[in-house]
């Protein structure tokens, strides 16, 4: 692979051959092939601004170091910022960058918007302007949609309906469920109900949460 760097990274070329089996066998799931090729070429790639993109050894290791698939099982972490900000891709999606605190992996991770390989080519960096949208998902006022049926649905319409006061009956609640993806709450932020989402869908794993802009901020994980 070649890529085609605005800046001057200091490159590590991979000294070894590694094969597609052996990264999908670490990471328990499949990965785009820009990526493989990626890993195939390169060890490491670090920029002057302290962005640090991680070779395929050094994810393994630093993903085993943070317990990413304990706390953060959707993601691999794949670099960092050099001031304590990891960088990620999504399992099984596309190549879109997020990050989060490696300090406290937790939901929800913020995404740049932008590919992963459009980003390194062009200078990476978390500017100022990412910080401020953090902030502002706390208090922006969020959708929850439920996009896949609910481990134990019954128990999951009782417990969603006392939580969040919700006056839809149990009859139409579950005709709403044969018909997925559905907008079950909306007008609420999650600085109120943050965690209260994060307990529902470690016990359900159904609710996607989208802010004013569209962008998904929490998700269920991918089986």
């Amino acid at each position: 692979m070649i890529l085609n760097f605005k800046s001057t990274p200091l490159i590590t070329r991979t000294g070894r051959n590694i094969e597609a089996y052996e990264i999908h066998s670490h990471f328990q799931t499949i990965i785009p092939s820009r990526m493989i090729e990626f890993w195939k070429s390169y060890s490491e790639v670090s920029f002057e601004n302290g962005v640090n993109i991680y070779g395929l050894d050094i994810a393994t290791e630093r993903n085993r170091l943070y317990e990413v698939s304990t706390y953060a099982p959707e993601y691999i972490l794949i670099g960092d910022d050099g001031g304590g900000q990891g960088l990620f891709i999504k399992k099984n999606g596309d190549l879109n960058v997020y990050y989060q605190d490696l300090g406290a992996l937790s939901l929800p991770f913020y995404s740049l918007n932008i590919d992963f390989f459009s980003w390194l080519e062009n200078d990476p960096v978390i500017d100022e302007d990412n910080w401020i949208s953090d902030e502002l998902d706390l208090i922006d006022e969020v959708k929850i949609y439920v996009v896949r049926k609910p481990i134990e649905a019954n128990k999951f319409m009782m417990e969603i309906r006392k939580l969040f006061n919700l006056k839809l009956s149990i009859r139409d609640m579950r005709e709403k469920l044969n018909s997925l993806p559905y907008l079950m709450i909306q007008d609420i932020t999650l600085m109120k109900y943050g965690q209260t989402i994060e307990v529902i869908n470690q016990k359900y794993n159904c609710l996607e949460v989208h802010n004013s802009k569209n962008v998904i901020l929490i998700s269920p994980e991918i089986n």
